[in-house]
């Protein structure tokens, strides 16, 4: 069977144009390619983008119809997609392609179309009107100006801050999205349908709470799914491209509570552990909002780490041996019980960095001063764990639940020293890969079950990820800690091996049906690497500008970036994680590392031994 051969005529940088291409290349549009791109303009991206994908393209003035005729006659082209085309047809093209030609329309027509209504004159109309929901319409173009038969229409919220240029940004997504249905009809002979019953298309709203790359990597995820519109609070540069950035702070509960109510928020998925020990997820749920996250009883599995030990303790899960102590004379008391080197915690939450191995007697006497007296970790600080030192290869297992069932996701591990052979300062994480070479399989099976039935027997209504961090010994695996969220940079190598739709995931954690999932994972091998700011996790400075260059293979995630002046800078200490699968964990390191390499900002630093071989056997 023959392909049906559509002509796309552009006048800009053809991001409809790409979104048609890549729906055809995914097989969401099926039996048709794009055989012509034609522009009324020379200089517009739009044809180096046809370029790229090798489709013939050329440039035809708006004022010679006999020649656009001609050359679409003779290309035999079956159906015209106009994608940001900033020129009326005359009558004898729209006369020899009746009901065969599409527009895409930046507005819910028949509001806010019309002569004079294009590009951002639309939006900046919408917000003088004060509507608060505006969208984007595919529709059959006829002699009038977009006056013809409506096929789909898709909504998009107008927000409080929203400028002409944010909310074009953001109503584009949709346009991508309504244009491939209208075109998947066309293609199929279906319009006549649409005519009788244009298509609604609905999306499924997901807020995700964090700013960091597990947030970037969570979003990257959920937006393979077609259906969801994402926004993130407060983000960071990487989000900003993939969803809508909400001035919003992870602390602030209500506001995060208000904003998911006002904008009939489908999931909010919390990323960040802050948020989780501060209840936000009892917020959310006693006012009927979906969530993604324990609430804050179960939290405190990660909020304290006596009252993680204290539940490992009752639920005879192995672990070490350790004291809590709460001052200084109290502490040098219980060092006495312990051998060395021993690990000094502090008890609250330090942002990875909270954990020290003291080798000698006098750096535990320096570091339980520092804690306890100088109050280096602050109130986080205030109660510190003695635990005795475990020897092994460290794992995180991270596990879905819904209080009820519990399923395990595919191990990592990460390396969390700043410098090359685990030397140097605690970070929040400089690189992962999984799956973890030295993870045992099924042995950590039992510590899973002990772990989901301590959740049920406390009644912690967890409804999210429990992340085991677990220290392979010769005595078999034990845990050295419990996280109650995704970890950073575990995310990034795991969801770019997940081969299953988040979304559907989450939604059934949320419901309490996730019994019914079976994710799916792919086998390559995932490995991410952290470039930081110059100094991490030390002092560092920031705002400087991010060059990604376009011949990147892997995936870059954001962390600590923002934009200004349309360019992604510096604002953190862990700046990217780019990460890459690879059928073997050279393969994958390989990749990253060349890219790495082609990435710039001023002060860039990475360990270079991530997946490194001799390291991980050593």
């Amino acid at each position: 069977m023959s392909l049906f051969n559509l002509a796309v005529l552009i006048s800009g940088s053809g991001s409809n144009l790409q979104a048609v291409i890549d729906a055809i290349e995914n097989g969401s549009i099926k039996k048709a390619k794009v055989s012509l791109v034609i522009s009324n303009r020379d200089d517009v991206y739009g044809l180096k983008r046809a370029a790229k994908h090798n489709i013939e393209n050329m440039v035809i003035d708006k004022n010679d119809p006999e020649k656009l005729l001609k050359t679409l006659i003779s290309r035999n082209i079956n159906g015209i997609v106009l994608a940001g085309y900033l020129s009326i047809l005359p009558p004898e093209i729209i006369n020899a392609y009746t009901g065969r030609i599409i527009n895409i329309h930046p507005a819910l027509l028949p509001d806010f179309g019309g002569m004079g209504y294009y590009g951002i004159n639309v939006h900046k109309a919408v917000l003088e009107a004060g509507v608060k929901t505006t969208g984007a319409t595919a529709h059959i173009v006829d002699n009038g100006v977009d006056t013809g038969a409506i096929l789909v229409q898709g909504e998009v919220p107008v927000l409080d801050n929203d400028t002409p240029q944010m909310l074009q940004k953001r109503v584009l997504k949709t346009e991508h999205k309504v244009l491939v249905q209208a075109v998947r009809a066309l293609v199929k002979g279906k319009t006549a349908e649409l005519l009788s019953e244009p298509l609604i298309l609905t999306s499924k709203r997901v807020l995700v709470i964090g700013g960091g790359g597990r947030e970037h990597a969570i979003g990257m995820k959920l937006a393979q799914n077609p259906d969801t519109e994402l926004f993130f609070a407060p983000g960071n540069g990487g989000t900003a491209g993939i969803g809508d950035n909400i001035d919003i702070n992870v602390h602030e509960i209500d506001k995060l509570a208000d904003f998911a109510a006002d904008r009939n928020i489908h999931l909010t998925v919390i990323g960040s552990e802050l948020p989780l020990t501060l209840g936000i997820s009892d917020t959310f749920r006693e006012r009927g909002l979906a969530v993604f996250g324990p609430r804050k009883l179960g939290a405190q599995l990660e909020g304290s780490k006596t009252f993680a030990k204290q539940f490992m303790q009752k639920y005879n899960i192995p672990t070490a041996n350790y004291d809590t102590v709460t001052d200084l004379g109290e502490g040098l008391k219980a060092l006495e019980k312990h051998s060395y080197p021993v690990v000094i915690k502090a008890d609250g939450l330090a942002a990875g960095k909270g954990v020290i191995i003291c080798a000698n007697k006098d750096e535990a006497e320096l570091t339980l001063k520092d804690m306890l007296e100088t109050g280096s970790f602050g109130e986080a600080g205030s109660k510190v764990v003695i635990e005795e030192f475990l020897k092994g290869r460290e794992v995180s297992l991270l596990c879905f639940t819904d209080g009820v069932s519990i399923k395990q996701m595919e191990t990592a591990s990460d390396y969390k020293r700043a410098l090359d052979g685990d030397k140097g300062l605690n970070t929040g994480g400089m690189g992962s890969i999984s799956p973890s070479p030295y993870y045992i399989e099924d042995s950590a099976d039992d510590i899973v079950r002990k772990t989901l039935y301590g959740i049920i027997a406390e009644g912690f209504d967890y409804r999210g990820v429990i992340y085991i961090g677990l220290i392979m010994t010769p005595d078999g695996p034990k845990v050295l800690e419990y996280n109650v969220r995704f970890g950073d940079p575990e995310t990034q190598v795991l969801l770019l091996r997940l081969d299953s739709d988040l979304l559907e995931i989450m939604d059934a954690v949320a419901d309490k049906r996730l019994s019914r999932c079976k994710p799916v994972w792919k086998k390559e091998k995932a490995v991410c690497v952290v470039m930081a700011s110059k100094g991490y996790p030390g002092e560092f400075e920031t705002g400087f500008e991010i060059i990604i260059p376009d011949d990147v293979n892997s995936t870059v995630f954001h962390a600590g970036t923002t934009i200004k002046d349309r360019m992604p800078v510096t604002s953190g200490g862990r700046v990217l994680t780019v990460t890459a699968l690879g059928e073997s964990y050279d393969t994958a390191r390989t990749t990253v590392y060349k890219d790495i390499d082609k990435i710039t900002f001023s002060g860039k630093t990475y360990r270079k031994d991530i997946a490194d071989y001799r390291y991980r056997i050593d």
